[in-house]
Formats: structure tokens, sequence, C-alpha cells
């Protein structure tokens, strides 16, 4: 028997031992645990990916999700590819709230696109976020001019920069849109809007007849146009009748004559153009016009006509 200076030391041996033993079994234990999750997340990407080239969306939208859930759980990191995918198929189902969710956060990934911001700009638009729809808009546009659907966005950027009260900024991106923007019935309103801001007022009437050459009944054009003969023809009314007033003389008189024939022009322009904005919508405003113009032509019907309807 060995004496007691020697039992101990091996007794802390046997506990050395078996502790190790217990780690190596606990390590073991929770590898194959970890494993467990990681073997049966592999199971269902490859069911995803079955599912979605079947076209069965709904299908794969649920299984990149419980992929996703997977992770959150299990506080590992989501591949942004995997999230660019769930919320490219979400966007097309329709779930905004979810393409947001998952492609919002693709744009600090090496996985973020095109159709990705493309997918953002549109899923905003939807919910009517418009400053975050200029953000993806504009980031499309800057860095993929390349891609498949660059003019569609380019358009609606500078239709955003209009809706956004951007003036400056649609009128620089103008010149540079592609396809034919001059053939565009939205997008040459919205441009005269530009001008009209801008205060290009010559360059508005030119642009404004152009558009009533597309459409002789766009609210747009009109609205400049009506305005802008009847502006002219009570300027140059109100010009000449107050340097007769000052120089009774009888070239002054043939002069006032002469103006009149010019307002007069522009008086029929503007009741063309103030009538066929009434008719489409028929405010206080417009009809207050109307009435102004008949009663200067001494139509005192339509003028009373009008009159009441300005009320």
């Amino acid at each position: 028997m060995l004496p007691a200076s020697f039992r101990v030391p091996q007794i802390f041996c046997i506990f050395a031992h078996m502790k190790k033993i217990l780690f190596v079994t606990l390590s073991l234990a929770i590898f194959v645990a970890g494993c467990a999750p990681l073997r049966h997340i592999e199971e269902l990407s490859k069911e995803a990916d079955a599912a979605l080239e079947a076209g069965e969306r709904e299908r794969a939208l649920d299984l990149y999700e419980q992929i996703i859930a997977m992770h959150r759980e299990n506080d590992r990191s989501i591949d942004g590819r995997l999230l660019r995918d769930a919320g490219l198929i979400a966007f097309e189902l329709g779930e905004t709230s979810k393409a947001i969710e998952y492609l919002d956060p693709v744009r600090h990934t090496n996985a973020a696109d095109a159709q990705t911001y493309r997918a953002l700009a549109l899923s905003y638009r939807e919910i009517d976020n418009l400053s975050r729809e200029i953000r993806m808009l504009e980031h499309y546009v800057d860095n993929y001019p390349e891609g498949g659907d660059f003019s569609e966005m380019q358009h609606r950027l500078f239709l955003t920069y209009v809706e956004s009260l951007n003036f400056r900024q649609a009128y620089d991106l103008w010149p540079v849109l592609e396809g034919s923007p001059g053939e565009d019935e939205v997008l040459m309103s919205a441009y005269l809007e530009v001008l009209i801001a801008l205060d290009h007022r010559q360059r508005a009437t030119r642009h404004a007849e152009e558009i009533l050459a597309m459409n002789r009944n766009n609210l747009t054009a009109l609205d400049w146009l009506a305005r802008h003969h009847f502006r002219e023809a009570d300027t140059l009314y109100r010009r000449e009748m107050l340097a007769y007033e000052e120089n009774r003389t009888h070239r002054q008189y043939a002069q006032l004559l002469d103006a009149l024939e010019i307002v007069n022009t522009n008086l029929r322009i503007a009741l063309d153009y103030f009538t066929r904005l009434y008719n489409q919508n028929p405010t206080g405003e417009y009809a207050s016009y109307l009435a102004n113009i008949y009663e200067r032509f001494q139509d005192e019907e339509n003028a009373r006509y009008y009159r009441r309807r300005a009320q």
C-alpha cells in the first residue's frame, strides 16, 4: 500500500483526466448540435432553390424566411445574397414591407445590384416615401447606366424631382433623359412645370404649345397658355390706354387701335383655352377669367353666366 503522500496526487490525476474527457465530450456535443442547424439550412436552401425554379414563389419565400429566422435564432450573420433573393421574391409577390425589410440591409453588402435598387425604389413609392424613393433612384441612375431598367428609373427620378419641387435638379436632368421624353406627355407636362417654376416664360410658352400639339386638352399646357395670353392682353391694354390718356393725339390713337387688335387676338386665344379648361375642371377661378373676357367683348349674357359660377 502506497503512502498517503502518493495517493493524493493520483486522485488529482484521475480527476483531471475525467475533466478532459468531459470537456471533449461537451465540445463534441456542441459541435454536433451546431452542425444540425447547418445541415437543416442546407436542406432548406435546396428546397427553396427547387421551389423557385419550379415557379413556386410563395413556397420559396416561406423557405427563405425559415432560413433567415434560423440564422437570427443562432445569432449568425445572414448572407446578403439570401436577403436579396428573399426580398426580390417578396417584391414580386407584392409584399412591400417584407421586400423593404430584406432588401434595405442588402445595400451594405456585395450582393446589392441594379434589381435591388429598382425593387427598393418601387417599394418606397408604394408606401409613399418620396425621399427614400429618390435616394434609391439616384443610386440606380448613378451606378447602373447599363441596367435594363435604366430609362424607366431615370424618367421616374425626373418626375420625383418635380414632385418634390427640386426644379433645378429636374432642369439639369432633362437634357440627358434617355429615350424620347419629347414624345411622352407626362414628362413634357412635368418639364413645363419646371420651366414655369424657374421663370423661363418664353420657353414655357413654346413648350406648352408643343404639348397641345400632342393633346389639345392637356390641363397643364392649357392653364399656362390661357394665363399667358390673358396676361399679355391685359398688360398691353393697360399700357396703351395709359399712353393715350397722357397723350391724346391722332398718332397715339392710331397706335391704341393697333394695340387693341393684338389685345383682342390674345383675349380670343385665352377665351378658347379657358373654355377648354373650364369644361374639364369647372373651378370658380376659371369662371372668373371667362366672365372677365366676355365683359371685355361686351357679351353680357355669357359674362353673367360665368360670373354666377365664379362665386
